[in-house]
């Protein structure tokens, strides 16, 4: 029996993009200060979101 599970999707390559590319520039520079990047999640809504069903 599966369960759906709500999850929070991140999108993992966009966040390889990111790593890379910070780690590239801060060989490059090793004065630069570490940096963050925000990424938007997605909510994927499935069947243990909302009321408990009854019964």
């Amino acid at each position: 029996m599966p369960i759906g599970l709500t999850t929070v999707r991140q999108d993992a390559v966009l966040t390889a993009v990111h790593a890379v590319r910070f780690a590239v520039e801060r060989l490059e520079s090793a004065a630069l200060e570490p940096r963050e990047a925000v990424l938007d999640p997605k909510l994927v809504v499935r069947g243990t979101s909302g009321p408990p069903r009854e019964g």
